[in-house]
């Protein structure tokens, strides 16, 4: 072979070599946007929520404390610069368990007007850490001091809140990622029944509402409804007309109400200062033990005796489903909330 043929050789390979680098080099700083550090959150639909995730520190060092700072901001109609909701948080400073905490979402009912912002939240954590000792507790503060439920004045995008804080929830290390709970009291409970009723994330395993149970805006003409974009008063059930999925079927349903209850109705009925229908409390675990595979007889009008001070049981399911008729009026008792933490500790 000539020198001059091996001469060309040589500048062949070094022209490979420098194609290669090149190729590696461009490879290496893509423009691609679905990057390894994007922490977006989207909606089931695909389309991007307008929430702002939980700070970039927090996502990074992936481990929930009492001091995390998560800030979720929504826009609708009354707040378009977007509202952010002021959130709460309890960790325990037990060891954690081998598969992390179960968490709680706590969902505050309506506040006094002269109520802080943000207190709603505290004031749920310093009542139910000392029931749910070994969960760790998110409590949110409503926009108003209230929920989104028909006549209330915030007409706020809260199941969508709920939605984007369960998801970053579950970013956490040292949270399970599958037992996600949420409890909620009165107005707090209506959320949560929507939530029941719309969430999709099988994460969310366990619900509580707490002195308040199904309205008919919820569900009617035998079928769950999802709440829309405007809740009105004037509206045929609130404004709630699509029919929703049939509620998840893995997730255990547990509520509390109280035959004296003076602002929800136990026989159900209407409530001019709620501007909603509320079906009969055992009506309305029946209708979700249907929901949820129940074939047989509504369980008989008087319960099952149980605690002290005495509540009765309504267990369907050997469980899943479950009443729990009290005399705690607006609130709960030990009794009660005693089921509750059992409830969540399965």
């Amino acid at each position: 072979m000539c020198i001059r043929d091996r001469n060309h050789i040589k500048y062949l390979l070094s022209l490979t070599s420098l194609c290669l680098l090149s190729l590696f080099i461009s490879c290496d700083n893509s423009d691609d946007p679905v990057a390894v550090n994007d922490t977006s959150v989207t909606d089931e639909d695909n389309t991007t929520d307008d929430s702002t995730d939980d700070s970039m520190d927090e996502i990074s060092t992936q481990i929930l404390t009492s001091s995390s700072n998560i800030e979720i901001t929504k826009s609708w109609t009354e707040e378009p610069d977007g509202y952010t909701y002021p959130m709460t948080i309890s960790v325990p400073t037990d060891t954690m368990p081998s598969d992390g905490f179960p968490v709680c979402i706590l969902l505050h009912g309506k506040s006094a007007p002269e109520m802080v912002e943000g207190e709603n939240g505290a004031k749920m954590i310093q009542q139910w850490s000392t029931v749910l000792t070994n969960h760790a507790l998110v409590a949110p503060s409503g926009y108003k001091g209230t929920w989104n439920l028909c006549v209330e004045e915030s007409k706020a995008a809260d199941i969508e809140m709920v939605d984007t804080l369960v998801l970053l929830l579950q970013q956490y290390t040292n949270i399970n990622p599958d037992k996600i709970r949420i409890l909620g009291h009165s107005n707090g409970a209506g959320l949560t029944n929507s939530v029941f009723i719309e969430n999709r994330n099988p994460g969310i395993d366990a619900v509580c509402a707490v002195v308040s149970h199904l309205n008919t805006s919820q569900y009617h003409l035998d079928n769950f409804y999802k709440q829309g974009n405007v809740t009105d008063s004037s509206m045929a059930y609130c404004g709630y007309d699509e029919i929703a999925e049939a509620p998840l079927t893995s997730r255990r349903y547990l509520n509390i109400s109280n035959d004296n209850d003076d602002q929800i109705p136990y026989s159900g009925g209407y409530k001019s200062d709620k501007g909603l229908t509320f079906l009969h409390a055992q009506d309305a675990i029946y209708i979700i033990a249907q929901n949820h595979g129940y074939d047989g007889a509504k369980l008989p009008e008087a319960g099952i005796p149980i605690g002290t001070p005495v509540v009765f049981e309504y267990p369907y399911l050997e469980g899943e489903v479950v009443h729990i008729r009290g005399n705690a009026g607006h609130d709960t008792n030990v009794t009660q909330d005693n089921y509750i933490k059992d409830f969540f500790d399965q």
